[in-house]
């Protein structure tokens, strides 16, 4: 169990639920908790983990409940939860981890390729602006990291595919050529 999970399992066992359960009271208790976070991925982290305990509380008490507010009292806390969470996500951009993230070299060579990409399609006839537009998307979201980055490139290419604006055997050469070099992307489908 790291840091953060003891932090919420003492949270929601000991303070979050004692005495006034209302949204006021409920609220600021939580906003006060995670002020002790400083980075926002592990607010997210003890929100969540509040969250599934608070669940399983409600879950578990049913089995046995003759009547109380236990229920009312967790789904508040939810609804508190909930908030707080929507809050952090409005501004929360997500940052992969150090060895997912592209360098400035691999991003200098992606960009060069998917030009270079954009080029071949040209000369072969396939000048539609929905595929430059498709390319130059991917070009302004290499912070997603290596892994979400080449399933966002595998998801438009098939999008391409179906959509009918590029054959099955360029997306395959597409996604080859934009792979190659990188260990941690997959394959592309075999059969679409």
């Amino acid at each position: 169990m790291n840091i953060i999970e003891k932090e919420a399992k003492r949270f929601n066992d000991r303070i979050f639920y004692r005495g006034n359960c209302s949204i006021s009271e409920l609220n600021s208790r939580l906003s006060d908790k995670i002020y002790d976070f400083n980075r926002d991925s592990d607010k997210l982290d003890f929100l969540r983990i509040v969250r599934e305990n608070t669940v399983k509380e409600k879950i578990d008490h049913a089995k046995t409940c003759t009547g109380c507010n236990f229920d009312d009292r967790r789904e508040t806390g939810l609804f508190v939860i909930d908030q707080q969470i929507d809050e952090i996500k409005e501004y929360y951009e997500y940052e992969p981890k150090s060895k997912e993230s592209f360098t400035i070299e691999e991003e200098t060579s992606l960009h060069v390729k998917l030009n270079e990409i954009a080029d071949k399609l040209t000369e072969l006839g396939y000048g539609q602006e929905i595929i430059f537009n498709e390319l130059d998307e991917l070009k302004a979201h290499f912070n997603l990291g290596k892994k979400n980055w080449f399933q966002l490139v595998k998801g438009k290419l098939v999008d391409l595919t179906v959509n009918k604006f590029l054959k099955e055997t360029i997306i395959k050469d597409i996604y080859d050529g934009l792979s190659d070099g990188f260990e941690t992307t997959t394959q592309f489908l075999d059969k679409m």
